[in-house]
């Protein structure tokens, strides 16, 4: 499988697993296979696979934003990076879904956050981190 199909079939998956968060009438239900299938061991072995078919085939590191540019040349390496933000944002999402519920946050409310998340992360992590402070009337831990 070539990246451009896994960038494909990863996004697809995404959008359609943010829809099922969304628009699930029992959230209680489809946050853990969200967050144990989908981003977990879907997304996390494509990133998986990606960073197999990539490694040895990249230059660059980790050490400055240019090394980083250069790894990121790669295709494959791109793609997991890719599959990295997907991922994470999709846990990032269940898990202010499951917190806002706990905390007596109206599922509309959460919805834009959701998009915020799943298009800039943490951006939605931090509006949502706001939202619940505002609610709880606590800021911090």
């Amino acid at each position: 499988m070539n990246p451009s199909t896994i960038f494909s079939i990863a996004n697809i998956v995404a959008v359609i697993a943010w829809m099922v968060l969304i628009l699930s009438p029992n959230q209680n239900k489809v946050i853990p296979f969200l967050r144990v299938l989908v981003s977990g061991l879907f997304l996390g072995g494509l990133y998986l696979i990606s960073l197999s078919l990539g490694f040895g085939n990249a230059e660059g590191n980790f050490s400055s934003l240019q090394s980083v540019r250069s790894l990121f040349m790669n295709d494959e390496f791109l793609l997991a990076g890719w599959v990295h933000y997907l991922s994470f944002d999709l846990f990032l999402g269940t898990w202010e879904a499951e917190d806002g519920k706990t905390n007596g946050i109206h599922r509309l409310v959460l919805v834009p956050i959701h998009g915020l998340t799943f298009y800039y992360g943490p951006v939605g992590l931090v509006l949502y981190l706001i939202v619940k402070g505002l609610k709880t009337k606590k800021f911090g831990f």
